[in-house]
């Protein structure tokens, strides 16, 4: 009976100490979800950053290879593409 008492106590300490470290690791869990998390957003801001660089830096060179005349007819044809996207745009929402 005692042997059987000291079993039970042992464990009812063993399944204690099971319940402090599921509770500490679903901490630990957690906590590593909002690193993550916090990780991720700054991935995205940084890659935000580097896209908005490549554009500017792409906008430059344009700049550079082209002299007035051929950048004014290069942003004609843009406005043309733009305004045909536009008209389908305008199509598909009717």
């Amino acid at each position: 009976m005692e042997d059987l008492s000291a079993d039970i106590k042992t464990l009812q300490e063993t399944v204690q100490l099971l319940l402090k470290r599921y509770r500490q690791l679903q901490r630990e869990n957690e906590d590593l979800k909002n690193e993550i998390e916090g990780l991720q957003k700054q991935l995205s801001e940084k890659n935000h950053l580097i896209e908005n660089v490549q554009e500017k830096t792409a906008a430059e060179n344009i700049a550079l290879l082209y002299n007035n005349e051929e950048k004014k007819a290069l942003k004609q044809k843009i406005d043309f593409y733009l305004k045909d996207i536009e008209k389908c745009f305008s199509l598909l929402n009717a």
